[in-house]
């Protein structure tokens, strides 16, 4: 399925009864509606022209100073969207002691720049419908701006000051350190958080995946503005930039802007390649908790993004778990028994670790018997494969689904630096399609008997009964505290 060149505006329209847009905003800013400014255009929808031969029209645009972008061009609507991504600079690089540095930035670099303190950056950011926002990752930190074209010049002039010239004030940084404190206080009474934090520090041992990138309790209240300053110097630099932009602006304008707001950045320091992490699994874990019911969690090694059998295996895993209903495992967990309310299986990929889960939640009574079912399900997997029926249905979802998301230009620039961050050319999403429909049964099997073989571990929090294998108990909660 491709996308024609009125892309953005076909998709606002038909957004109200598909997907709604997700906007990532800060607190108190008014998303930009895409499908309302759809609607209040005159002109009417041109014609669809023939199909194109590329999914996405994208064009690597450079700058002068050697910066690059992909750039979806589209003036159907007056709108821009840009995403930002540092590679390397999320939490990967924090000590023990500094667990937490890159969400605190990420909370911060909006809370005042340049010669606007909190309140006015906020104000200004409110009043023009400017949705602005940091992230941060264990791998990477990102930065995303989405405004209309009447207000571009502001929107671009507060993103080159957050990026260059953060603040940090005494009292958005407290303010904003505080949040982060009550969210833990209340995280440490959630399972699922528990069993998060139990499992990384298990498996990962001693690398800084083990860490918690939310911070700590302890780690958090020491964090100083030097500590902020110093993220941005080491972390916020050309090194590793990849930026994408979908929208209402031309290529030569991009230029402009990108070396205004990045041609004087940082350079920043070459870092080596680290090595792939050696996952500890094959041990289980129990952390009792006095729960109605019990939240499971079994993880084992996954696939790396560019293996042969990336597509099979994520196939596979859409008709094991990760399709929700109609999957294999909510058939038998839920459907069937009702056990749960839901389980899933999922693949996923950081720089150094690839990890395939299974997670659900069920009562304490049945904790055994869904740990059964979903031995049962991958055994079966394994050894018997998927009906060429199931292989149709999930290369249908797969391929189809992807054009119905794109439904606002924030969500396809998102897509595009995603694709960048994981090393992806221009053309994948033609490249992703043309895989997924050559697959077959036993290209489904080989994946599976590949990823599902394996060691797992498992880890339990709740107050199970008459559990099978043996189990080391854990006590206390590892970075929480």
């Amino acid at each position: 399925m491709k996308v024609n060149k009125s892309l953005l505006l076909i998709s606002a329209l038909i957004a109200s009864t598909i997907v709604q847009p997700i906007n990532f905003v800060h607190a108190g800013h008014a998303p930009l509606d895409e499908l309302k400014i759809a609607n209040q255009m005159e002109a009417p929808v041109e014609p669809q022209e023939p199909v194109q031969e590329k999914f996405l029209d994208i064009k690597l645009v450079k700058s002068e100073s050697g910066v690059e972008a992909w750039l979806v061009e589209d003036h159907s609507l007056p709108i821009i969207s840009m995403d930002i991504g540092f590679i390397g600079a999320g939490s990967i690089n924090e000590s023990l002691e500094k667990q937490g540095l890159a969400r605190l930035a990420s909370n911060t670099m909006d809370e005042g720049a340049g010669e606007y303190d909190s309140k006015s950056f906020q104000k200004l950011l409110s009043d023009k419908s400017i949705s602005f926002r940091f992230s941060s990752g264990r791998d990477n930190f990102q930065a995303s701006l989405k405004t209309l074209t009447k207000n571009k010049d502001l929107a671009f002039e507060l993103l080159d000051v957050a990026l260059n010239q953060p603040r940090f004030d005494e009292e958005p940084v407290e303010r904003r350190k505080q949040a982060n404190l009550s969210r833990i206080r209340s995280s440490i009474a959630n399972p699922d958080w528990i069993a998060s934090r139990i499992l990384n520090d298990r498996i990962y041992g001693n690398d800084p995946y083990a860490q918690n990138s939310g911070g700590t309790l302890t780690t958090l209240q020491a964090l100083t503005t030097e500590d902020l300053k110093s993220f941005v110097e080491n972390q916020i630099s050309r090194r590793g930039l990849k930026i994408s932009v979908v929208g209402d602006i031309t290529a030569s304008e991009l230029k402009e802007r990108m070396d205004k707001i990045f041609g004087d950045m940082n350079a920043g320091l070459p870092k080596s390649p680290l090595p792939m992490v050696e996952l500890d699994l094959g041990t289980n874990y129990i952390h009792e908790m006095d729960i109605p019911q019990s939240v499971i969690t079994i993880v084992g090694e996954g696939i790396d993004r560019f293996d042969p059998d990336y597509q099979a295996a994520k196939v596979m895993n859409f008709i094991l778990g990760g399709g929700g209903f109609g999957s294999r495992l909510m058939e038998e967990a839920r459907e069937k028994r009702g056990l749960t309310y839901g389980i899933y299986s999922s693949l996923s990929n950081l720089d150094r670790a690839n990890l395939f889960t299974v997670s659900t939640s069920t009562k304490n009574a049945s904790v055994q018997e869904m740990l059964d079912i979903i031995k049962s399900e991958i055994q079966k997997m394994q050894e018997e494969g998927v009906t060429e029926a199931e292989l149709a249905n999930a290369k249908s979802y797969l391929i189809g689904s992807l054009p119905l998301s794109l439904t606002s230009t924030d969500k396809i620039s998102g897509l595009m630096l995603s694709l960048q961050l994981s090393g992806r050319e221009q053309d994948y999403l033609e490249v992703r399609e043309k895989e997924i429909e050559a697959l077959t049964s036993e290209d489904i099997q080989r994946a599976a008997r590949r990823i599902l073989s394996g060691n797992f571990s498992t880890f339990i929090v709740g107050n199970p009964s008459h559990l099978k294998n043996e189990y080391i108990h854990v006590v206390d909660i590892p970075n929480a505290e």
